[in-house]
């Protein structure tokens, strides 16, 4: 028997996606969603994981376009003053590949 696992990204990005991810569990599509842990939205989306007990899950790794959860001191080549990584996917992805020495940090 095959089993198809469908994921909710982006948990804990905004409130609406919290929303739509727990709909989405709540009538069986669902079966599990990445956490943003940084994200705006995380504490409503632990909130809304504790109460759906039966939701799988899983930590979202961002590295593109959001903000850090370590310090700037601790990679300071791979986010801006803020503490945010770039926004651009394909320069920051070329980056990560090209740039071995990054990969410490990363």
């Amino acid at each position: 028997m095959q089993k198809l696992i469908i994921t909710g990204d982006d948990f804990g990005l905004a409130v609406p996606v919290n929303e739509a991810i727990e709909e989405a569990h709540r009538n069986g599509i669902l079966t599990s969603a990445s956490l943003m842990v940084a994200a705006g939205a995380a504490k409503d989306a632990v909130a809304r994981a504790k109460r759906l007990g039966s939701l799988k899950v899983g930590l979202h790794l961002v590295l593109v376009d959001g903000r850090a959860v370590l310090p700037k001191w601790s990679i300071p080549d791979l986010v801006d003053e803020q503490g945010e990584f770039l926004p651009d996917p394909l320069l920051v992805g070329l980056r990560y590949y090209f740039e071995s020495d990054l990969r410490p940090q990363l």
